[in-house]
C-alpha cells in the first residue's frame, strides 16, 4: 500500500515532474539537427549582429541586443553555422519549458502543473516557431514571475520590474507597458502594506522600498548601458535605426491583412507593401500614428480586422490548429479544423465557470491560495494585456506573438479546473492516473521532426566554398530563393548586397543579351537553377552567355548535372 501510494505521489516530487517534462521535450524534438532547415527570415538578419557580438564585441541595441549576443556567445563553442543556430533554439526551447513548469507548479497543484506545462510542450507551435527570437522573449516573462512569487517582498517586487524594464529595451520594446502596468500594481500593493503595518502600531522605513526598488532598477539600467556602449549604433543615429524597424514592420503587416480582405491585390506584402502604402496613407512607409492621423478609416479596418482573427490565433495557441477559414499567422496553419471547436467550448465553459466560482467564493481562495500568488497572476496578465489589446489589433493575432497570452490562458484554465474540482471531489479522484497519463504521454507522443528537403541548408552548404567572392565589397548576389539569407549567412555582413530573379527577368524572354542585363544591374555572382536554366537555354539572347561565358566577362565556377538538382554558378571576371 505504501509503495503504491509513494508511486501514486511521484507528480508531486519536483525532480520527478521535471525529468519527466524534459524527456517529453527531448523526443519531440529528437533529431531536429537531422532533418530542421537552417532557419530563414528574420533569424538570418539577427545572425549578422550576433557574429558581430561573438567576432567583434559590438551588437546592435535596437534589434533585440540580449537575444544576439546569447546567439552569438554560441559562437565560442563552435563556427559551424547550422549547428550554433540549432543549439540556440534547442536551449531557449528547454529553457522555456523548464521555467513554466516551475511557474505552473507554483501557480497549481504539483499534479495538474504537469499537465499544464505537457500541454505547453506538446504543442508544436512553441517548439517549432519560426523564429527562435520570439520564443526567447518568453523567457524574461517567466524569470519575473517565478521571482515576483518566490518571496512575498518589496525586494522581489523591485527585481520583476527591473526585469521587465530590461527586457522592454533588449527584448522586446512592447514589455514597456507591461513595466509600467506591473509598476502601478506593486505601488498600490506597497501602499496597501504600508496601512496595513500602520494599522497595526508598527514601524516602516521607507528607505527600504527606495532601496529594494531602486537597486534593481539601477541593476538593469546598468545592462542596458553595457549594451549600448558595445551598440555600433548610437545617439543621434539610434532614432534613424529605430524608425525603419516601425515602420517597414507597419508597412507589412497592413498590406499583408489587406491581402486578405483583398484578393484582388497580388503583390508581395513583404516587398513590395510601399506602393500600398502610398496610394493608401500617401507616404510609402508611415509609422502607426502616421497611418491613423493620414487614414484613420483604413487603420480601424486594419485594427478590426486582426481584433476578428482574434480567436483563430487563440485557437492555433492552444491547439496548433483553428475552426475559423482564415489564417491568424504568416506561415500555414491547420484551418477549417472542426474537432477544434469542441476543446475550444469545453476550455471557455471551465475559464468560464471557474472565474465564476472565484468571484462567488473569493474570501475563501484569497486567503487559502490566490494571495500568495496574486502577483504572479498580476504579471501575467499584465504582458497578456499588452498582446490582447496591443499586438493583436496593430499586428495580427499570430500565436508566436501571443506567448504571454498562452501561458496565462492555460495557467488560468488550470487554476479553473482546481476551482470545480472543489464542488466536483470525483475529479480529484482522477489524480491516480497522473503516472499512467505520464507513461502513456512519453511512450506514444511520435517524434515531431522527420526526413524532409533542407532547401536553405543545402545552399548554404553548396555556396560555403565561394565565402572568400561573396565577402568582396562589390558582389552583387542574384538568386531565385534565399539569397538575403545566403548573404547573412556567408558573408556575415549586411552590405551584401542580393537580388531575386524577379528583380531581372519579370518577363521572358528576354528583351537584351543576358550579359548586358546582368552588367546593368552590376550583379557579380549569378547563380542559375535547374528551372531558369531550361528557360534560358531555350531563349536566343541568353545562349551566348551559357556558351561563352569567358569571352563575355563571366567564368562559370561551379555546376552540378545530375542527381537531384542541375545548376551553375557563374561569377564576373
Amino acid at each position: 500500500m505504501n509503495y503504491l501510494r509513494t508511486i501514486q505521489n511521484l507528480p508531486k516530487k519536483a525532480w520527478f515532474s521535471y525529468l519527466t517534462i524534459v524527456l517529453l521535450q527531448l523526443k519531440l524534438v529528437w533529431r531536429m539537427w537531422d532533418y530542421k532547415d537552417l532557419t530563414s527570415g528574420d533569424t538570418s538578419a539577427y545572425f549578422m549582429d550576433a557574429y558581430s557580438w561573438f567576432s567583434k564585441g559590438l551588437i546592435n541595441v535596437v534589434w533585440s541586443p540580449l537575444y544576439t549576443a546569447f546567439y552569438g556567445s554560441l559562437f565560442n563553442f563552435t563556427q559551424d553555422v547550422y549547428l550554433v543556430t540549432i543549439i540556440h533554439r534547442l536551449i531557449i526551447i528547454f529553457a522555456s519549458t523548464i521555467m513554466i513548469l516551475a511557474l505552473m507548479r507554483q501557480l497549481l497543484p504539483k499534479e495538474l502543473a504537469w499537465l499544464i506545462a505537457a500541454w505547453w510542450t506538446i504543442l508544436p507551435i512553441n517548439f517549432n516557431t519560426l523564429y527562435e527570437v520570439h520564443l526567447f522573449s518568453v523567457i524574461p516573462v517567466l524569470l519575473a514571475s517565478l521571482l515576483i512569487i518566490y518571496k512575498q517582498n518589496s525586494w522581489t517586487r523591485g527585481s520583476a520590474i527591473a526585469i521587465l524594464f530590461a527586457s522592454s529595451f533588449l527584448v522586446r520594446n512592447e514589455l514597456f507597458i507591461a513595466t509600467l502596468l506591473l509598476s502601478v500594481i506593486c505601488l498600490f500593493w506597497e501602499l496597501w502594506e504600508i496601512k496595513n503595518i500602520l494599522k497595526n502600531d508598527k514601524q516602516t522605513s521607507y528607505y527600504i522600498y527606495l532601496i529594494n526598488y531602486g537597486l534593481p532598477l539601477l541593476i538593469a539600467a546598468s545592462v542596458i548601458l553595457f549594451f549600448y556602449t558595445h551598440s555600433y549604433v548610437k545617439f543621434p543615429e539610434i532614432f534613424a535605426v529605430s524608425k525603419p524597424k516601425h515602420t517597414l514592420n507597419i508597412c507589412q503587416v497592413y498590406a499583408f491583412g489587406y491581402q486578405q480582405r483583398h484578393s484582388e491585390w497580388t503583390k508581395s506584402p513583404w516587398t513590395e507593401c510601399y506602393s500600398l502604402m502610398e496610394q493608401t496613407f500617401g507616404m510609402p512607409l508611415p509609422s502607426l500614428l502616421e497611418a491613423v492621423r493620414a487614414n484613420p478609416q483604413a487603420m480601424i479596418e486594419h485594427f478590426l480586422w486582426n481584433i476578428s482573427l482574434a480567436l483563430n490565433g487563440i485557437q492555433v495557441s492552444l491547439f496548433n490548429a483553428t475552426s475559423g477559414n482564415i489564417n491568424p499567422d504568416y506561415v500555414p496553419v491547420k484551418l477549417n479544423a472542426s474537432f477544434v471547436a469542441i476543446p475550444t467550448m469545453v476550455c471557455g465553459l471551465i475559464l468560464i465557470t471557474g472565474i465564476f466560482l472565484i468571484f462567488k467564493e473569493r474570501q475563501y481562495w484569497w486567503k487559502y491560495w490566490l494571495e500568495k500568488r496574486a502577483l504572479g497572476w498580476l504579471l501575467l496578465m499584465s504582458t497578456a494585456a499588452v498582446a490582447f489589446f496591443v499586438v493583436i489589433p496593430t499586428q495580427r493575432p499570430r500565436p508566436s506573438y501571443l506567448f504571454s497570452l498562452t501561458i496565462l490562458l492555460m495557467a488560468a484554465i488550470g487554476m479553473s479546473i482546481v476551482v470545480i474540482a472543489r464542488h466536483c471531489p470525483q475529479l480529484n479522484r482522477l489524480s491516480i492516473l497522473m503516472i499512467p497519463a505520464i507513461l502513456i504521454l512519453l511512450t506514444l507522443t511520435p517524434n515531431y521532426y522527420v526526413p524532409s528537403e533542407r532547401r536553405l541548408l543545402d545552399f548554404y552548404q553548396r555556396f560555403m566554398p565561394f565565402q572568400n567572392i561573396m565577402a568582396q565589397s562589390d558582389t552583387l548576389f542574384l538568386a531565385r530563393e534565399f539569397p538575403n539569407e545566403l548573404c547573412s549567412y556567408i558573408r556575415k555582413s549586411a552590405i551584401c548586397q542580393p537580388l531575386f530573379y524577379s528583380n531581372i527577368f519579370d518577363k521572358l524572354p528576354l528583351n537584351k543579351p543576358l550579359e548586358i542585363l546582368l552588367d546593368e544591374k552590376k550583379v557579380k555572382l549569378f547563380y542559375i537553377d535547374e528551372p531558369l536554366l531550361a528557360q534560358l537555354e531555350l531563349d536566343p539572347l541568353a545562349k551566348p552567355f551559357l556558351n561563352k561565358t569567358n569571352s563575355l566577362g563571366w567564368k562559370l565556377i561551379a555546376m552540378q548535372d545530375g542527381g537531384n538538382s542541375k545548376w551553375m554558378l557563374f561569377q564576373k571576371l
